[in-house]
């Protein structure tokens, strides 16, 4: 359909679609059984007891309710369900059809008679009906078939054997018979597709399909008389005919069923084919638009919610790291050497320390904060900063572990580590004058 809005509208017939629109509507009705049967397959997993037998028996189901479906459609809309969407509808074939009648201010004045006489007959609808969910089916049915017998044909399997029945050397040259001009009559019927699909698009036809140009089918578009021949109408009661004998107990059975069962009924299915599936049909082409385009990663990245790299699994560490800890009390006394505070100096984040403590302790941070943690996994705990300073060297610590603050664990931007010196560049200690 996005290929009919950068179209001439000077330049098209107003009442024959184009091939855009017919081929959009093709494409939709092809996605409605994959989609049915995914949506079967999901569930049927969740709830093997009540939908196996379903999913088993998918594509006669699927041939039971399409049909139905588009029987609905085609009796009363004049197309399928595909095309009732995009508004398009099947006309029978009539020499008013020829542009040089001038058949859309015809039908403008006298709609009645116009579309009274392009109305389907019973074998074009059920021409249509074919068409739409029979081909489907046997086409699937016998490319399943095909990629079963061929294998075997070509490894000789389905030659016949002095010893066999009858009946099996009639079912062996039938299946030889349809490995071998199956693929011929595809092409031939594919071909003549193609063909009436060139000659609609060049107006020499008005019919898409080799199965319409046999039948005399055309496409048009849906108009006002469509839509209000189907609009609630309301019923004249004074021409009910007055009976003058009381109705029989079967006449009143059959009135109760048809008022309280039938029409109630009726109204329910016309509401679920008119209202129910075209909102699913939409919601599909909604999710394949949705798919197609990312439309969800560009909202996030516009939101900044992507994660440009995966998460990193949680550490061990993390346990040790959620306990509840003490919190801590400003006094006279150092934090790292527990005695009063000589030579007062303060870091970023407003603790005060003795500056020789605080200084040692962050030029050796990494190694110190390293030990700690080893320290918490082997259970030992008493260690004083200084004894894990003095420990012996492992192979490998972490940099990201040093330049903290020894109270809180932030980062201090004043602590930047050397790689040509191999040690820590040591700002934004403060000196005290108390």
């Amino acid at each position: 359909m996005e290929y009919y809005s950068s179209l001439d509208s000077s330049q098209l017939n107003a009442d024959v679609p184009t091939l855009f629109e017919i081929i959009s509507s093709n494409q939709l009705e092809s996605l409605l059984s994959p989609s049915l049967r995914y949506v079967l397959v999901h569930y049927a997993n969740k709830f093997p007891h009540l939908l196996l037998k379903v999913v088993n028996n998918f594509d006669e189901l699927n041939l039971f309710l399409r049909t139905f479906v588009e029987w609905y459609f085609i009796k009363y809309w004049q197309g399928s369900f595909t095309e009732n969407f995009y508004g398009l509808k099947r006309v029978s074939h009539t020499p008013l059809a020829e542009e040089k009648f001038q058949t859309k201010k015809v039908s403008e004045l006298i709609p009645s008679v116009i579309e009274e006489r392009r109305k389907l007959s019973t074998t074009q609808v059920l021409a249509s009906v074919f068409e739409i969910t029979g081909t489907a089916y046997l086409t699937e049915k016998f490319n399943y078939w095909y990629d079963i017998w061929y294998p075997m044909y070509i490894t000789k399997q389905l030659e016949t054997n002095k010893d066999d029945v009858w009946r099996k050397k009639i079912e062996l040259k039938a299946k030889i018979f349809f490995v071998k001009y199956y693929p011929l009559v595809l092409g031939a019927f594919r071909a003549g597709n193609l063909i009436s699909t060139l000659s609609f698009l060049g107006g020499k036809t008005y019919s898409p399909s080799s199965i319409t140009h046999l039948f005399r089918i055309n496409y048009a578009r849906l108009n006002q008389y469509d839509y209000s021949s189907h609009e609630h109408k309301i019923k004249d009661k004074g021409n009910h005919k007055n009976s003058v004998s009381p109705p029989s107990n079967l006449a009143i059975i059959i009135r109760i069923l048809k008022r309280y069962f039938a029409m109630p009924s009726w109204r329910v299915i016309k509401l679920l084919l008119g209202t129910f599936f075209p909102a699913a049909i939409f919601t599909l082409k909604f999710l394949e638009w949705y798919n197609n385009t990312n439309f969800a990663q560009k909202i996030a990245q516009t939101q900044g919610n992507t994660l440009k790299s995966i998460l990193p699994t949680p550490s061990s560490i993390l346990k040790y790291d959620a306990r509840k800890k003490k919190g801590y009390q400003s006094s006279e006394y150092c934090p790292l050497c527990k005695e009063k505070i000589s030579n007062p100096a303060v870091i970023e984040t407003g603790y005060v320390f003795c500056y020789s403590c605080i200084y040692d302790y962050l030029s050796k941070s990494h190694k110190i904060v390293a030990a700690t943690k080893n320290l918490r996994i082997n259970g030992d705990e008493n260690k004083s900063d200084e004894n894990i300073a003095t420990e012996p060297e492992q192979s490998h610590i972490d940099l990201e572990l040093g330049g903290r603050c020894p109270i809180t664990g932030k980062k201090l931007l004043g602590c930047r580590w050397s790689t040509l010196k191999g040690e820590w560049k040591i700002e934004g200690i403060r000196r005290l004058i108390l």
